[in-house]
């Protein structure tokens, strides 16, 4: 499964990057990818050699079917953010879609993993497990504060970040209203943790039963597809309806935050995301 998370990072980077980075990122996606994954596996030449291609042929159908998908997305967010108020309904509808986009890119990297796996060493898969132990207790560090407030601190530069992105400057008030939103989420970081623990587990074995020279393609693509649909909805329920609640409560509190947004605001949001829709419109060509 990282390998799919790996190419995502770095093909859909141009949505979270600068749009001074996005083209030299965007064009040097197969490349880059490759980097991406050799820290995680350290590939020999010849299995550099045989990405390479379908990591290309990846990039080409990204390139000709899913940036002009990103681009209708980015319009319907700039249409909704127009309104005065938006929905929780209209958030998490907004964040459905692009959940769909991510799904329909790992079902089409999954002959990449299918090639692949097969061609990983022992070696390579103990150091492909190492660094998942290692990304998991980053995370730990990142997002396992000690004490609530640590917890609520750590989230809320995060959010505000990302808002001030979007809208500008924010307001005492609304600077409350994030602050409380946080507050009043149900965080417990252990349940993630376990599931970031699941997951890495879950991309190991699937990763080992491709292997398996006795399965035939099809069977080794409804593996994957059976992984990937793990990772949309966890066989763990206590994760998955902790993960469920976050989900309305964020899409609450971002439409309670843009009702609480001026014109201004909403104008630089308009055209914050009017960059992006130039940046990958000239992405197409």
């Amino acid at each position: 499964m990282h390998l799919i998370k790996c190419l995502l990072i770095v093909l859909l980077s141009c949505l979270i990057a600068s749009c001074s980075l996005i083209k030299t990122t965007y064009n040097n996606a197969p490349a880059l990818t490759i980097f991406w994954l050799d820290g995680y596996f350290s590939f020999n030449q010849a299995q550099n050699l045989a990405l390479k291609p379908s990591l290309q042929k990846l990039h080409q159908w990204h390139r000709q079917t899913q940036l002009p998908e990103y681009i209708k997305q980015l319009q319907a967010i700039q249409t909704s953010l127009a309104r005065d108020n938006l929905s929780p309904n209209d958030v998490c509808d907004k964040l459905a879609a692009a959940r769909l986009s991510i799904h329909t890119l790992q079902i089409e990297s999954i002959p990449i993993m299918i090639e692949m796996a097969p061609q990983l060493s022992d070696k390579q898969l103990a150091r492909f497990q190492k660094k998942l132990a290692e990304r998991a207790e980053k995370w730990k560090e990142e997002f396992w504060q000690e004490t609530k407030q640590a917890q609520v601190d750590a989230r809320l530069e995060k959010a505000e970040d990302f808002a001030e992105d979007m809208y500008g400057d924010l307001n005492d008030a609304q600077l409350t209203l994030l602050k409380q939103s946080i507050t009043q989420a149900n965080i417990n970081p252990a349940i993630s943790y376990a599931e970031i623990l699941r997951r890495n587990e879950d991309a190991l074995s699937t990763l080992k039963q491709l292997q398996n020279s006795s399965l035939g393609a099809e069977e080794k693509s409804q593996l994957v597809k059976a992984g990937l649909a793990r990772m949309q909805k966890s066989p763990n329920q206590a994760y998955q309806m902790y993960a469920d609640a976050l989900t309305k409560h964020t899409c609450e509190s971002m439409a309670n935050l843009h009702a609480s947004t001026t014109l201004k605001q909403k104008l630089h949001a308009k055209n914050w995301l009017q960059d992006y829709i130039v940046q990958l419109t000239a992405l197409q060509n």
